[in-house]
């Protein structure tokens, strides 16, 4: 009788053992299958996920870039998003910088979403085929003529890599007014406390906004010593139009206008940096010969 009571004991303890063991082994292979299928899952979502640059424009400290999400998979946590900067100051230090995301006013090396378009499926999600624009601040600020790099990732880790430079046109969304008091006589304009340091050309339009009448107005560059405004007369402006000017500014952010009427309104649309586009000091006089006709101009 005892022996079968511990045959018994054996056969059930050898039951238990075994029934552990197919438990062990099936959780073993549940948490294998689960994690295999969450990297598929990764995968499959990188694999899915893609973006492009549309556009890219640098002011003195200001960064602007335009994406566009060219895969299949929609972009929702934006904190997450790794936004980073490499690019020379003025003083010929590499800075490399990762962005601080924020949803409030810029400050020093942050990032922010600006707008999504069209933004019609999810609203505030980056969807497949929306454009996105991110504006930054930098500190210290890049050196002007240099060519600076810009990566950026999504949260599963798609990154799409630029390059920029803060050459060219910086246009203003409600210009500045800079017309004159005084008629008459050249006058200097003083951008400085419109435009960033440095700056090498201004985009001004000319307004006459009188309602009867024709009136003459003009700018020119600090250094421009031609007198366009020895006779009134070749500057007219008709009423109620306008014209537009790209002229040099100095060192200093100066230019130059005239007006023979105050109600001939100077207004600042823009600004250039950097060396493209380049001016004339004195800009050479490339009149045609000819009237009535179209004539070659050799330049």
């Amino acid at each position: 009788m005892g022996i079968q009571i511990a045959g018994l004991m054996v056969i059930t303890l050898a039951i238990l053992v075994l029934t552990l063991m197919s438990q062990v082994a099936v959780t073993s292979e549940l948490e294998t299958t689960g994690a295999a299928t969450q990297t598929i899952d990764t995968t499959g979502n990188r694999a899915r996920t893609n973006m492009e640059f549309v556009d890219t424009s640098a002011a003195v400290g200001d960064l602007t870039v335009e994406l566009k999400n060219t895969g299949f998979t929609s972009v929702f946590d934006f904190a997450q998003m790794v936004f980073i900067v490499e690019y020379l100051d003025s003083s010929d230090n590499q800075i490399i910088t990762s962005l601080t995301y924020t949803t409030g006013a810029l400050a020093n090396n942050e990032w922010k979403r600006t707008s999504i378009t069209p933004d019609d499926f999810q609203p505030s999600a980056w969807d497949p085929s929306e454009n996105i624009v991110l504006d930054a601040q930098l500190s210290p600020v890049q050196k002007a003529g240099t060519l600076a790099a810009i990566t950026i990732s999504t949260p599963n880790g798609v990154a799409a890599i630029s390059s920029f430079g803060a050459d060219g046109f910086f246009w203003f969304i409600d210009a500045p007014d800079i017309s004159l008091a005084t008629t008459g006589s050249w006058r200097d304009i003083d951008l400085s406390s419109f435009a960033p340091t440095g700056i090498s050309g201004a985009v001004v339009e000319i307004i006459n906004t009188g309602t009867t009448g024709t009136q003459s107005g003009l700018v020119r560059g600090k250094e421009d010593t031609r007198d366009y405004m020895s006779d009134v007369l070749y500057e007219e402006i008709e009423d109620e139009t306008h014209r537009w000017q790209i002229v040099k500014v100095d060192s200093n952010g100066l230019i130059q206008g005239y007006i023979e009427n105050t109600q001939v309104d100077f207004k600042l649309q823009g600004y250039t940096l950097g060396s493209d586009p380049s001016f004339f000091s004195v800009p050479s006089d490339i009149t045609p010969p000819t009237s009535n006709q179209w004539t070659t101009v050799d330049v």
